[in-house]
């Protein structure tokens, strides 16, 4: 598939801080009270270290004019609005004043030619899907939009993992994953797209569960138990705000209401039946654990790559480390772990086109080689087709080391 040109550098300058250790997520949309901004063309989340997280954007313009001086100061301001801790711009603008420019306003400036001579003419999409080509995978579902909409899905976790604190983030994309999850176990047919949209919130997830922990870094485990429950539970920015609104409420029902204190106490016990539905706990007990939070960030880059595999080997086959986070997601939604592990496809992977047939052929010559649906007529070929699903599959080893993209460098990413 061919990409725009824009589109292809951006995809370039992705790959190039992806090896650089990143997380790096292309065209996140940028919203307020469900109010979309803007749009950032590469968001980057880096950890270095326990407590030490990197946030960055880069602004991406692969034009004749492309208006650099413009998108310097574009890039600054989004920066000091989503408090970014740095700015990239990437142009083809080659000119000393713009770099003098950037210099001053404390963006770092990445050429086009640079970019291009870094990939030495390597295809950086010859085992990944772009995102055009992602998206395109789940529009050959013809019926994504009516059921549920997965191209939205995906994109509301996406820009929460930027607009949004991060347990607020965390609830919006795990949301996606249940939704896709859902779809892995109730869609075999399409199961291929749905685990790309599972793994790619999952990654969402994991990124800002990771940065919920930022602060908890330091916290004595029982500490981090009881404000990842309270994070999770009540989905606020970690400062227990929810918690405090309700116990304002209730105490005004209290005083103020006849029969008040039987009535909070009713609407106390209703709520946190409601809020023990949640099952918070799981997620709690699990990433309290520092030797199983440390994960969050590998698993996320494992994740963000598998969900771009451009072969069914590279989406599946994940590392013990992403299947257990996966199984701890799987069991806070109430989702089947088969659906997402399991190596079994109902339908067959796409196969190149045969080759075309010679226009003659010798007397009593045998026929080229063909594909059993050609050979056969419509009937036969369905046949052909559930003979070879039911075929047994190559079995993979659930021990399987961790795996990471060939493009992914150091996970202690350093920035420009």
């Amino acid at each position: 598939m061919a990409l725009a040109k824009g589109a292809g550098l951006e995809e370039l300058a992705r790959a190039y801080f992806a090896r650089q250790g990143f997380v790096a997520i292309r065209s996140v949309s940028i919203q307020f009270e469900e109010e979309e901004v803007t749009d950032v063309d590469v968001w980057l989340y880096g950890r270095q270290g326990g407590g030490v997280r990197t946030r960055a954007l880069v602004d991406v313009k692969d034009k004749k004019s492309p208006k650099a001086f413009e998108r310097i100061m574009w890039a600054r301001g989004m920066q000091l609005a989503l408090n970014c801790d740095r700015a990239v711009v990437a142009t083809t603008d080659t000119n000393a004043k713009v770099t003098r420019f950037a210099q001053q306003q404390k963006v770092a400036l990445l050429t086009a030619a640079y970019l291009r001579h870094w990939s030495g003419g390597d295809d950086v999409l010859k085992e990944r899907l772009s995102l055009e080509e992602l998206t395109s995978s789940i529009q050959s579902y013809a019926g994504h939009k009516q059921d549920g909409d997965w191209l939205k899905q995906i994109a509301a976790a996406k820009s929460a993992v930027v607009s949004l604190a991060p347990y607020p983030a965390f609830n919006k994309a795990i949301a996606s994953f249940r939704f896709f999850a859902e779809r892995a176990a109730t869609r075999p047919q399409h199961r291929e797209q749905a685990l790309r949209g599972a793994f790619l919130s999952a990654a969402l997830a994991c990124m800002a569960l990771d940065a919920a922990l930022e602060r908890l870094s330091f916290e004595e485990p029982k500490a981090r138990y009881n404000l990842l429950y309270s994070g999770v539970t009540y989905g606020d920015a970690g400062d227990n705000r929810v918690q405090s609104s309700i116990d304002t409420v209730l105490s005004v029902i209290s005083r103020g209401v006849k029969n008040g204190r039987a009535l909070a106490r009713q609407t106390n016990d209703a709520l946190e039946e409601m809020f023990a539905g949640v099952r918070a706990e799981i997620i709690a007990e699990f990433f309290a654990k520092e030797q199983n939070a440390a994960h969050l960030f590998l698993v996320a880059r494992e994740l963000e790559g598998r969900a771009h595999a451009r072969s069914r080997e590279g989406l599946i086959g994940l590392s013990v480390e992403s299947k257990s986070i996966i199984g701890v997601f799987a069991d806070f939604v109430g989702a089947k772990r088969t659906a997402l592990l399991s190596s079994e496809f109902l339908t067959a992977a796409p196969v190149p086109p045969p080759m075309p047939a010679p226009t003659k052929a010798a007397t009593g010559s045998p026929l080229p080689p063909s594909t059993a649906v050609e050979a056969r007529g419509p009937a036969d070929a369905t046949a052909a087709e559930e003979s070879e699903s039911d075929a047994p599959k190559p079995s993979e080893s659930p021990d399987a080391a961790p795996t990471h993209d060939k493009n992914d460098g150091d996970p202690n990413p350093t920035l420009l």
